[in-house]
């Protein structure tokens, strides 16, 4: 079994898994085993009006990269542990959401604590008043 195991692992670190962002800016490249091997962003992505975004489109597409790793190995890993797949989950056996419900509420800052939710930390501007922070 340890040889299986072995064999089965060097299958999976020389597989290639590649996904893209929803927006196709990020391309990820990972291992079969899920290591992140490569990782391209496109030039428009840095130039382009959505750069703070990049963030979330570089995890989106890692992220998909390693779920097609995962989908391609757990066959892998159940046949040699002898498991058998769980059933596909249909949308019929899922528990229905409870219904919609009204947005939580948020509770307005004491008037002695500072609410920093439309503070931007990214500039060296100081806030109207001359305060910096």
């Amino acid at each position: 079994m340890q040889q299986q195991a072995g064999e089965v692992d060097a299958r999976l670190a020389a597989a290639r898994h590649t996904a893209r962002s929803g927006d196709q800016l990020v391309t990820a490249v990972v291992t079969g085993q899920g290591k992140l091997l490569d990782l391209r962003i496109d030039d428009g992505a840095l130039h382009g009006a959505h750069g703070q975004k990049l963030g979330l489109s570089i995890v989106e597409a890692v992220r998909a990269a390693r779920s097609a790793a995962n989908a391609s190995a757990l066959p892998q890993l159940n046949a040699l542990f002898g498991k058998q797949p769980p059933p596909p989950v249909t949308p019929a056996a899922l528990p229905h959401p409870p219904a919609a419900a009204a947005p939580a509420r948020r509770e307005a800052a004491p008037a002695d604590e500072e609410n920093f939710e439309e503070l931007d930390f990214l500039t060296d501007e100081p806030e109207p008043g001359g305060r910096r922070w």
